[in-house]
């Protein structure tokens, strides 16, 4: 082939990516330059940005309404992680040590069933489980424990608390198929040296399982971690971060004060913060990756 036919065809290749480059730059890398640039500024999203140097990030260091809605979020993603990690793994051993590979399938399907609910659906179902006279407290008082009933999002005490602990039995499919991948990746060999050494049941668990999965725990802690701090439609439905600022967290902080209050500046001083951060924790999880490879 001649060299200008192959620039032809290089030339045709590229045109057809286009778009798509266009969409990524336009959609992806676009908005994280305007927030870049206008977490510098005071904008009301209508008139003209004003240049206000680090002001934005100063008033960030005295926002106890921020500061709140930090604590908040590492409550949550302290839950997140166990919830996210030990659930579908104790699953996925359960799921593995079946003798039939058919119900092993079976099952498998069973729990990955669910993730075609959307989310939004399972929070507006949860939310009016958790009403007053929700099936929640229905059921308490119909097994003779009225005593425990709660207005489970209208306490503060315990209304971040309900939130997280949404989703019962907290399997999620995802993380659950990565754990049982994980374990059909171990060695046949490792398995048979370790029941001669008498490393069964739980043993086996603590002293074989775990250790040779703990890429797939390191993966999913990352994973959890990224996801809660992006985690804004259950405190936004179920209680717009109230009552108070119970349930606020950092990415609601920064939707409202945007949206409602008209700072969009200060939004996306905000929205930076937590760019960098997950940033950070993705550019850990693909050099944890890496290193397993």
């Amino acid at each position: 082939m001649k060299l200008k036919d192959k620039y032809k065809v290089a030339l045709t290749g590229y045109a057809f990516i286009l778009p798509t480059f266009i969409f990524l730059i336009w959609f992806m890398y676009y908005p994280v330059y305007q927030a870049l640039s206008g977490a510098f500024t005071n904008w009301d999203g209508f008139n003209a940005p004003q240049f206000i140097g680090l002001d934005n990030f100063k008033r960030m260091m005295t926002d106890e309404v921020l500061s709140q809605s930090t604590v908040n979020a590492l409550i949550w993603i302290a839950f997140s992680i166990i919830l996210s990690v030990v659930p579908p793994f104790i699953v996925a051993e359960l799921i593995f040590h079946v003798k039939k590979t058919k119900l092993q399938y079976l099952y498998r399907t069973l729990f990955v069933v669910p993730i075609v609910i959307p989310g939004i659906v399972t929070v507006l179902l949860w939310r009016l489980l958790y009403q007053g006279d929700g099936a929640i407290n229905q059921i308490l008082e119909m097994i003779g424990l009225g005593s425990l009933q709660k207005l489970w999002l209208g306490d503060p005490n315990i209304a971040l608390y309900s939130i997280m602990l949404m989703g019962f039995p907290w399997i999620s499919a995802f993380n659950m198929l990565i754990f049982y991948s994980g374990l059909q990746g171990i060695p046949q060999e490792v398995i048979e040296a370790a029941k001669l050494e008498g490393a069964t049941g739980w043993k086996r668990v603590f002293r074989l399982d775990i250790p040779l999965s703990l890429p797939q725990f390191r993966l999913i802690i990352i994973l959890s971690l990224i996801g809660s701090l992006q985690n804004i439609i259950p405190p936004l439905i179920m209680t717009n971060g109230g009552p108070g600022y119970s349930t606020y967290v950092p990415i609601l902080h920064m939707y409202n004060v945007s949206t409602v209050n008209g700072e969009f500046g200060y939004g996306m001083a905000v929205a930076l913060i937590m760019f960098l951060v997950i940033l950070l924790f993705t550019i850990l999880n693909m050099k944890l990756v890496k290193s397993e490879s």
